[in-house]
C-alpha cells in the first residue's frame, strides 16, 4: 500500500514569492505471501461463485456489480447487427451522445498530456538560455608581477570591479534585415532571440502563446509583444528559420569554426615552447565579477 503526497511551498516567512518546491512522498507496508494449495484450487473450481438471482446458469462473485441489479435486460448486449440508436428520437440521441462524450472523455482528450509535453519543452529551453548566460558570465582574470609588494594587495571583497561590456551583435548576411529594423544590441540577446525563434519553429504558434503568457515580466523576453521594438525582428528571424533561409546552429557552428582555424594559425608545438621566455609566476588571482 502506497500513496503520494505533494505539496507546495509558495513563499517564505518574509511573505515574499519563491519558486514553487513540490515534495514526493513514497512508502508501503511489508507483507508476507503464504501458499495455499487448497484454497487455490477452491477457487481455480469456482466453488467460490454464487448463482446470481438464484438462476445456476450464471454465477458471480461477491464483488460483481450485477449482484445489484434484479434485471440484466437492460444492460445486456444488443443482438448481432442491431445498433442501440434504433428507436431512439432525435433528442435522445443527442442525449446519448452527450453521455458517451464524458463517458470516453479521458480517452480521447490529450490535454493533460499535452500541457506535460509543453512544460517539459519549456522546461528545455530555459535550460539552453541559461547555458548560453553562463557561457557570457565566464570568470575573467587579473595577474600582478610577482615583484609587487604582498602587504599591498587587495581582497576580493576590497576590489572595485567593472561589469565587462558584452559584445556587440553584428547581424549575418544570410538574414538580409532591413534597413530600418530594429535589431538585438548584444550578442546574447541575441542569442536568446534565435534559440526562442527555432524553439517555435519546431513546436507551433500555440508554445508561442504559453511562452509568452508565462514570461509576461521577464525583460528578456520582451521582443515577443507586439508593441516592442525588437518584435519584427524576432518575427523575421523565425520567417526565415521556417523558410529554411537561417539555420542559427550552422551559424554558431562556422563563427566557431573560423576561430578555431585563427587559434591553428598561432599554434607553437610543445617542443618549441623550451626556449621560449618562462613565464612569471602568478602571485596573485582577482576575480572580475560580470
Amino acid at each position: 500500500m502506497s500513496y503520494i503526497n505533494a505539496y507546495k511551498n509558495r513563499s517564505n516567512n518574509n511573505g515574499s514569492s519563491e519558486d514553487e518546491k513540490q515534495t514526493l512522498l513514497v512508502f508501503g507496508y511489508s507483507c508476507k505471501l503464504f501458499k495455499d494449495d487448497e484454497k487455490a484450487l477452491f477457487i481455480d473450481q469456482g466453488k467460490h461463485l454464487i448463482p446470481w438471482m438464484g438462476d445456476e446458469t450464471l454465477k458471480i462473485d461477491r464483488y460483481d456489480c450485477r449482484g445489484a441489479l434484479s434485471d440484466l435486460k437492460s444492460v445486456e448486449a444488443l443482438p448481432f447487427g442491431q445498433s442501440r440508436w434504433e428507436g431512439l428520437t432525435a433528442e435522445e440521441k443527442k442525449i446519448e451522445q452527450l453521455c458517451d462524450e464524458e463517458r470516453y472523455k479521458s480517452l480521447n482528450d490529450k490535454s493533460e498530456e499535452e500541457s506535460i509535453y509543453q512544460e517539459e519543452e519549456l522546461k528545455r529551453l530555459h535550460q539552453a538560455l541559461n547555458n548560453d548566460e553562463n557561457e557570457y558570465g565566464q570568470v575573467g582574470y587579473k595577474y600582478e608581477d610577482e615583484s609587487s609588494n604582498t602587504s599591498e594587495m587587495k581582497t576580493a571583497d576590497d576590489t572595485d570591479y567593472e561589469p565587462e561590456l558584452e559584445e556587440a551583435f553584428i547581424p549575418p548576411r544570410e538574414l538580409e534585415i532591413p534597413s530600418n529594423m530594429h535589431v538585438p544590441q548584444t550578442k546574447k540577446l541575441n542569442a536568446i532571440i534565435e534559440k526562442t525563434a527555432l524553439f517555435i519553429s519546431k513546436h507551433g504558434a500555440q508554445m508561442e502563446v504559453l511562452l509568452k503568457a508565462k514570461q509576461a515580466h521577464n525583460t528578456q523576453f520582451e521582443f515577443l509583444s507586439y508593441d516592442r521594438p525588437l518584435y519584427p525582428y524576432y518575427q523575421h528571424v523565425l520567417s526565415a528559420i521556417r523558410s529554411c533561409r537561417y539555420n542559427p546552429t550552422l551559424a554558431n557552428d562556422s563563427a566557431e569554426d573560423s576561430l578555431d582555424s585563427s587559434n591553428e594559425e598561432s599554434y607553437l608545438h610543445p617542443s618549441l615552447l623550451k626556449s621560449a621566455k618562462q613565464p612569471e609566476t602568478v602571485s596573485s588571482l582577482v576575480f572580475l565579477l560580470l
